[in-house]
């Protein structure tokens, strides 16, 4: 989304880096203009050292940043004056999906899918905790990513955003194991461990394994 909505973004609009837009033109606006600001922004080293949220820095916003933190750093007459929404997904699919990103995208040495589940829950992608205030859902609209094909087109005409039509693709042509669709990942302890710890994201949406 962030690519899609980039180009229509105004001057003083937000766009945090990434991982594919790190080294360019593209992330604006994300850091404070003093001098540590600018070297924390340009040092992974000092990255390391500093924690994003310190008051050293200032507002920092950054990639996955839980809108809680947006919130309180933009304050609530601007957050309150945006439409906020997010994307989510089956968590059973997302699991497999992510798994194979960090095994086949990035070349790391994984442990078996269900020890990965069972004993690196830390690791999995529990994004409900970006867009969620403890057991509240704090953004106006969260739409099912196997939907945003049609959905964000869709999305941007309400808000009366001048989409181009232009959807950029990332993370893509990562290659999954050839064992049909996701369930056959799954037993019923490793199931079981995902509707717990997604339990927020499975009541919201309505998911089912």
């Amino acid at each position: 989304m962030e690519s899609a909505l980039g180009p229509l973004c105004g001057l003083q609009d937000i766009i945090t880096p990434m991982e594919s837009n790190w080294n360019t033109a593209i992330p604006k606006n994300f850091h404070d203009q003093h001098l540590l600001a600018k070297t924390y922004a340009k040092s992974r080293l000092l990255r390391k050292c500093i924690h994003r949220h310190s008051k050293l820095i200032g507002s920092w916003y950054y990639e996955h940043m839980p809108a809680s933190r947006v919130r309180e750093l933009i304050g609530e007459e601007i957050w309150n004056s945006y439409h906020k929404f997010c994307y989510e997904r089956n968590p059973w699919a997302k699991v497999v999906s992510y798994y194979n990103w960090k095994k086949n995208g990035q070349n790391r040495s994984m442990p078996s899918f269900r020890e990965y589940v069972l004993n690196k829950s830390h690791r999995l992608p529990l994004d409900a905790r970006l867009y969620f205030d403890e057991e509240q859902c704090i953004v106006d609209e969260v739409l099912d990513y196997e939907s945003f094909q049609t959905s964000f087109p869709l999305l941007c005409q309400r808000l009366d955003i001048p989409f181009t039509g232009i959807i950029p693709r990332e993370k893509t042509g990562i290659k999954q194991e050839k064992l049909g669709n996701y369930q056959q990942y799954y037993d019923e302890e490793t199931k079981q461990k995902i509707a717990n710890l997604f339990h927020r994201e499975i009541s919201l949406m309505s998911y089912q394994y």
